[in-house]
């Protein structure tokens, strides 16, 4: 797994991952890190997700929910980020200096 993909599921997985479904800043949070990956073009893939929430003991529904917007925005499709301000640039910052560490 590539280190960006890693740090982005770290933050994630600062989050409430034994809830079911994320609070909404989580929520917002998680999509705009995914989101942003996509943009990189270093997305999040279902088997990365999914290999993150079963190592950490997510709860089965929250990694379900993060694969299928994973999935949208690979596809391409619209994915509603309520409040994109909780995606800070500090997470920004660390995603983008990763890829960059990747690709010298």
């Amino acid at each position: 797994m590539p280190a960006v993909i890693d740090k982005a599921l770290d933050f994630i997985n600062g989050m409430n991952t034994s809830a079911s479904s994320p609070e909404p800043m989580d929520e917002s949070t998680a999509k705009g890190i995914l989101k942003y990956l996509k943009e990189l073009g270093c997305p999040a893939s279902a088997s990365d997700i999914v290999a993150r929430g079963e190592r950490e003991g997510w709860n089965p529904r929250f990694t379900q929910k993060l694969v299928k917007w994973a999935e949208k925005f690979e596809a391409g499709e619209r994915v509603l980020i309520r409040d994109p301000e909780y995606f800070s640039l500090y997470m920004r910052e660390q995603l983008q200096e990763l890829v960059e560490v990747e690709r010298a």
